[in-house]
């Protein structure tokens, strides 16, 4: 079973390549943006068709994003959604047109609604009410995605199915101090404010907002393989969209803190700039259908998930994306 994976230099692109030893039957390439034979710049249609025409696969896992952090975002807007609504046209058409019958698709739980009519949100709610506007460019190009899935399957009977994760983190993570998601960057930011305070003692510890908004989370190695288990397994045989997370919901502030103390940081020591936004307050999903599908799987849990994350941020931090 031959298996393109586009995003493969993203987070959770790389997870999935640390466990293609557990799926023997599958052989795996990997799509980058840049560099090697299989480099393809999934905005040009042109060269997206071209490639599947010359490289024959059975299923696909669609990973690849234009994607950022809430402040990119808020800036980006356009561009997010320009980029993101190309690259799925063009994956969707060559899917399809080189008779690739099954495939993942990655959402996200920030393209929800930001007001919906109850929580936890369900599968059955992305179109329902507009999402946050912080995010308006991603969301929109993500939600056309389902529905873009949703019709392939009905007009051609493909199997293209739609994977929402929570917010993830983990290693190989993007871990900027401008663009990248709320884990890594905070991360990152109260690393180096500890290497700096080695130097200057009075240095602040600063964190963004007010730390109240509620947030769900999943370890990317655990996403990696739900992934593959709902592509080649026999547990989820619906194509309707599934999301994918635990139980447990946390603020900000509760992550902050739990960070903080992997690096030695009192919570009495950080200032939060509450001038900052907050973004979206709450956006609970449902993990209910998961959970009925996938009765035994076991999650990492955030502490756990955050020491691993952290050693291996310290032990690549050289080569870390940032």
């Amino acid at each position: 079973m031959k298996i393109c994976v586009t995003g493969g230099s993203g987070m959770v692109g790389t997870c999935i390549k640390d466990i293609v030893s557990q799926y023997p039957n599958c052989e795996f390439t990997f799509l980058h943006r840049r560099g090697g034979a299989h480099s393809v710049d999934l905005t040009d249609n042109n060269a997206v068709m071209n490639y599947f025409s010359n490289n024959k696969y059975d299923y696909i896992i669609h990973l690849a994003a234009n994607v950022g952090g809430l402040y990119k975002n808020m800036e980006k807007n356009v561009e997010m959604f320009n980029d993101n609504i190309k690259i799925n046209m063009n994956i969707l058409q060559a899917a399809h047109e080189n008779n690739i019958n099954r495939g993942i698709f990655c959402l996200s739980s920030c393209i929800y609604p930001e007001n919906p009519s109850r929580f936890p949100m369900d599968e059955t709610m992305i179109h329902e009410s507009p999402p946050h506007p912080s995010n308006e460019g991603y969301a929109y190009a993500k939600r056309m995605l389902e529905l873009q899935c949703r019709h392939y399957n009905k007009a051609y009977n493909r199997e293209y199915i739609c994977v929402v994760p929570v917010n993830l983190y983990g290693p190989h993570d993007n871990f900027s101090l401008t663009n990248g998601h709320f884990i890594p960057m905070i991360m990152n930011r109260l690393h180096k404010t500890v290497e700096w305070r080695h130097h200057h003692p009075t240095g602040d510890i600063v964190a963004y907002g007010t730390g109240k908004p509620l947030r769900q989370f999943l370890y990317a190695p655990d996403f990696a393989k739900i992934i593959c288990d709902v592509l080649t397994g026999e547990q989820y045989k619906s194509t309707e969209p599934i999301i994918c997370c635990n139980d447990d919901e946390y603020t900000i502030k509760d992550i902050v803190e739990k960070i903080a103390l992997l690096l030695d940081i009192e919570k009495n020591e950080i200032y939060w700039d509450t001038t900052k936004s907050d973004g979206c307050y709450k956006k609970t999903v449902s993990n209910a259908k998961f959970k009925k599908n996938f009765p035994n799987f076991e999650f990492v849990d955030i502490d756990k998930g955050l020491l691993l994350t952290y050693k291996w941020f310290k032990a690549n931090y050289e080569s870390i994306r940032q």
